[in-house]
């Protein structure tokens, strides 16, 4: 879901603003655009850290959490203007 949640993220501002971003800027962007801190902060550490582990349970509850995240985004993003 990490990947979605990136590429969610610089479609959004190569769409709004018309530029590329990097995958480090599109955490930023993410958390500007109201996507959860913890998910944000778990993508971040795999990315650039050692991650904690975590059990399936909440790995399950944060997997929700950003596909709900996903979803609402992506029909704003490709909402016309208007709409």
């Amino acid at each position: 879901m990490g990947l979605g949640l990136l590429v969610l993220a610089r479609a959004t501002v190569t769409l709004r603003d018309g530029r590329l971003i990097t995958k480090g800027e599109a955490l930023t962007e993410l958390l500007a655009l109201g996507a959860p801190a913890d998910v944000v902060r778990g993508i971040r550490d795999r990315r650039y850290s050692d991650p904690e582990a975590i059990g399936r349970l909440r790995r399950i509850r944060r997997a929700m959490r950003a596909r709900a995240f996903v979803r609402r985004r992506i029909k704003r993003v490709l909402a016309k203007p208007g709409d």
